[in-house]
């Protein structure tokens, strides 16, 4: 499991009991990563707001040693300012992928990691290299192997071999010894 406070939830009246929630619970084995965490300008708290418990779940991630999911919304600047404040050595893995190829090779060379659902341009998932990718069934009603065969197609690649990649970087990013 992954535990985070999305955007989405930050509210300046329960922040402090949030992120002791999340302290709390990410003590326990059962969790691989920190997030969702992350920016959102559409989300109803405070861009300040948001960067401060952002932060926060950045230097969980990097104390706990474990990667970090992230949302980001109309806040790249903000996301890649606080990339290059901390340098983390934990991944990041950019959830819901949709940009554009450009982007994504932004993204890459500053040591993010895609993870594409359902909608995103086949040029971008084109761009991302084996060793970066992740696929997932958030906010889809496709199965994920409905994702995979899809990716595999776009990608030309075999099915299993898209497969073992995937699999690959889970075992890399998320249960790494």
């Amino acid at each position: 499991y992954s535990v985070g406070i999305h955007p989405w939830e930050v509210r300046e009246s329960n922040v402090s009991q949030q992120l002791s929630f999340l302290q709390q619970q990410l003590q326990g084995k059962q969790f691989v990563a920190v997030g969702e965490a992350g920016l959102d300008k559409l989300a109803e708290a405070s861009m300040e707001l948001q960067l401060a418990v952002f932060k926060e779940q950045v230097k969980l991630s990097e104390k706990l040693g474990l990667p970090l999911i992230i949302h980001c919304v109309k806040a790249m600047d903000e996301l890649l300012a606080v990339k290059k404040e901390f340098r983390p050595q934990q991944a990041w893995i950019w959830h819901g992928f949709r940009g554009k190829p450009e982007q994504a090779v932004q993204l890459l060379k500053k040591g993010f990691y895609l993870s594409f659902g359902e909608h995103y341009p086949d040029e971008t998932m084109q761009t991302v290299p084996d060793e970066r990718l992740f696929l997932e069934t958030d906010n889809s009603s496709l199965d994920i192997e409905d994702i995979l065969c899809r990716a595999a197609k776009v990608r030309g690649v075999e099915v299993e071999v898209l497969r073992e990649t995937i699999r690959r970087n889970i075992q890399n990013v998320f249960f790494r010894a």
